[in-house]
């Protein structure tokens, strides 16, 4: 790939994580004052930009074949990153989809959706009558039980971001001696 073409693609890697932290920030600050469509914004949010990331450096389908892999060495970014994270990100994205089998699935129909409460209130529930959750025990993300720890993603999320500022100030083209 290019290495014009390349450093497009570093700065939006960028741009996204400056997003997944503003989204975090208003994670923190929407829970610590109780604006609970806030903080679902922000979890929306969050996810969104952890989905852009997850795609620019595993695209689905890319033009160019080698472009993730070129992309992610470039960033330093392993196989075994949280940063992988579209099947995740998808319940996010594709909700209404969930919601459709949701409904031709569950046996009882206790829909659970933007709860923010411990796990053991929702005990007695079964997972996929809980939609889009949040574990305060483990600052995890939930969708039907599956969860998606915020820290790891926030520390790879952090370390990305300074590799990618990295990039950003080396020169474009090839300098003469």
């Amino acid at each position: 790939m290019e290495k014009h073409l390349l450093r497009q693609f570093q700065r939006e890697v960028e741009r996204q994580c400056q997003f997944v932290m503003i989204s975090l920030q208003d994670l923190e600050e929407s829970s610590s004052n109780g604006d609970g469509k806030l903080f679902w914004y922000s979890v929306q949010n969050f996810v969104v930009a952890v989905g852009r990331i997850s795609r620019l450096l595993w695209p689905p389908d890319p033009l160019f074949p080698k472009r993730g892999d070129e992309l992610r060495e470039s960033l330093e970014v392993g196989e075994d990153s949280p940063l992988r994270a579209l099947g995740f990100v998808e319940h996010f994205e594709h909700f209404d989809k969930r919601l459709e089998t949701w409904q031709v699935s569950s046996e009882h129909h206790r829909f659970f959706d933007s709860y923010t409460e411990p796990l053991d209130v929702l005990a007695e529930t079964a997972p996929e009558d809980r939609m889009r959750g949040y574990d305060i025990d483990k600052n995890a993300v939930l969708f039907n039980g599956e969860a998606f720890e915020l820290d790891p993603v926030s520390r790879a999320v952090e370390a990305l971001q300074r590799r990618a500022e990295a990039e950003m100030i080396k020169p474009r083209f090839p300098v003469d001696a």
